[in-house]
């Protein structure tokens, strides 16, 4: 089975996914320090990608040796560099075809299928060179079949039929290295495409992102705006009551004001004499 190595490198301790499991290649995950970056030693046979979490000034104090060793390292498929500073490092390597720089906090749901695709275009690519590999190792044999088939057409011209039937075999053997070939880049055009569109996903996502916390804060915004009003209704209900119990008050002194003068009229007829009528 096939290894793909997911080189860590961070000031950090933890890898931002958990290691996951794929049908035909074996992933692990090796973390290593920023400051030794220069320990780091792949494999030909490995898939290897470098994964960068760090800020603008821990990338200013690798970066000319981190490039020097490993922008055109042919063991490395893939560099990824996470950071808050995101647009600023991507600037500087605007035109560096192995390298992507995404945002961080990163989106792990993106970086898990941006790592996905890397390994399984990687392992695809990997197979059809093994093939080639293969087709062009039986080129020799097949060379000195040829090379003895002319030998033989001086002798006999009667096997010049058979001999015929060799050499166009040798034409299809080397229209099949072409078209080999022609596969060959057309998985890593298919590769390129699948980075950019990829990229384009993560920028999408990331804009969603904002305008659902704008959403959320103006969600949040009108609540509060909601309990202000109803507060205010409460006060304007409690200064009512307040207004209701004046009022009562204020009756209930006239009232008893009539009382008095009614008493004070029916007292006043009785020292004077007059009838009272009820």
């Amino acid at each position: 089975m096939k290894t793909s190595i997911i080189w860590y490198i961070s000031t950090r301790t933890n890898f931002p996914l958990e290691l996951w499991k794929h049908p035909k290649i074996a992933i692990e995950i090796n973390t290593i320090p920023l400051t030794n970056i220069q320990t780091i030693q792949t494999s030909p046979k490995d898939i290897n990608i470098l994964f960068l979490e760090l800020s603008k000034p821990e990338w200013d104090k690798i970066k000319n040796d981190f490039l020097s060793k490993f922008e055109l390292h042919p063991d490395i498929s893939l560099t990824l560099i996470s950071s808050p500073d995101f647009e600023k490092i991507s600037d500087e390597l605007e035109k560096k075809g192995k390298i992507e720089v995404i945002e961080n906090p990163v989106q792990k749901n993106s970086l898990r299928l941006l790592l996905d695709r890397t390994i399984q275009t990687e392992f695809y690519k990997n197979a059809a060179m093994e093939i080639g590999s293969s087709c062009l190792s039986n080129v020799g044999f097949f060379e000195g079949v040829f090379e003895l088939a002319r030998e033989e057409m001086k002798v006999a011209d009667d096997t010049n039929k058979a001999l015929q039937s060799i050499l166009d075999y040798e034409s299809k053997v080397k229209k099949s290295q072409d078209l080999l070939q022609d596969a060959i880049e057309k998985v890593n055009d298919m590769k390129n495409a699948e980075l950019l569109e990829l990229h384009d996903r993560i920028k999408a996502t990331e804009k969603l992102d904002e305008l659902r916390e704008l959403e959320l804060r103006n969600a949040i915004q009108g609540k509060e705006a909601a309990e202000n009003i109803l507060s205010y209704s409460r006060i304007e209900e409690m200064n009512m009551e307040k207004i209701i119990k004046a009022q009562d008050k204020i009756f209930a002194y006239t009232d008893q004001e009539i009382r008095d003068l009614v008493k004070e009229n029916r007292e006043l007829k009785i020292k004077l004499g007059i009838p009272i009528t009820e």
